[in-house]
């Protein structure tokens, strides 16, 4: 689920930037890398994934839309990373609360 989120959340940023060609392949490449740099930095680092997330969002991005501000894209990384992981921890933790 919080790959989707964040799969929904670049595609979103890709929109809002005006990019309209391969939206959804693009936004899914950068949600791969923003996927991967979030696991690793909480199996690594425990609180360090939207850090990580982060990171991996920027580099990602930026070599997707150069043209983009660094801040810009920082923001929107940092944005869609930490909105995803509240989603679906919140998801998570509200079913466990419903089961309980």
């Amino acid at each position: 689920m919080t790959f989707a989120l964040m799969w929904a959340g670049a595609g979103f940023f890709m929109e809002r930037m005006g990019e309209k060609e391969r939206v959804f392949e693009r936004a899914r490449l950068i949600a791969v890398w923003t996927f991967a740099g979030f696991g690793i930095g909480l199996l690594f680092m425990g609180l360090g994934g939207p850090v990580l997330g982060t990171v991996a969002f920027y580099r990602s991005a930026r070599a997707t839309l150069p043209h983009i501000s660094e801040a810009r894209v920082l923001l929107w990384g940092f944005s869609v990373v930490l909105l995803s992981t509240l989603v679906a921890g919140g998801l998570l933790f509200g079913g466990l609360a419903l089961v309980a």
